[in-house]
């Protein structure tokens, strides 16, 4: 018997989903009803102050990053030849020593 096709094994992973599934969303309710006790503890004053802090931090990380670059893209080595798109592929000359990229497995046949 394949367990892995049977609907004991079915069940039985319908079961553990469902209880990773409600571990999840209880941790998500601890973390939603202590953050929200955190910030009912603040005045309407400070939750002003602490948005427009947010909003200006945020800002600033924005704005900056399209100043200065945080990741730079690798260049490419310069040792290849332009494809051709759409373009067959031919057999190359004897004399022809680097190999042609192209988009495509086709040869053309020399008649």
């Amino acid at each position: 018997m394949n367990l892995s096709n049977s609907k004991a094994s079915a069940h039985l992973s319908d079961k553990v989903a469902a209880s990773l599934a409600k571990r999840i969303i209880n941790i998500q309710l601890y973390f939603s009803a202590r953050l929200n006790k955190w910030f009912n503890a603040y005045s309407l004053r400070q939750k002003k102050q602490i948005a427009i802090a947010i909003a200006l931090l945020t800002s600033i990380i924005l704005i900056s990053s399209s100043f200065c670059s945080f990741y730079t893209i690798p260049k490419l080595t310069q040792n290849y030849t332009s494809a051709h798109i759409g373009r067959a592929s031919e057999f190359p000359d004897p004399h022809f020593i680097k190999r042609q990229l192209t988009d495509s497995l086709t040869k053309k046949s020399k008649s």
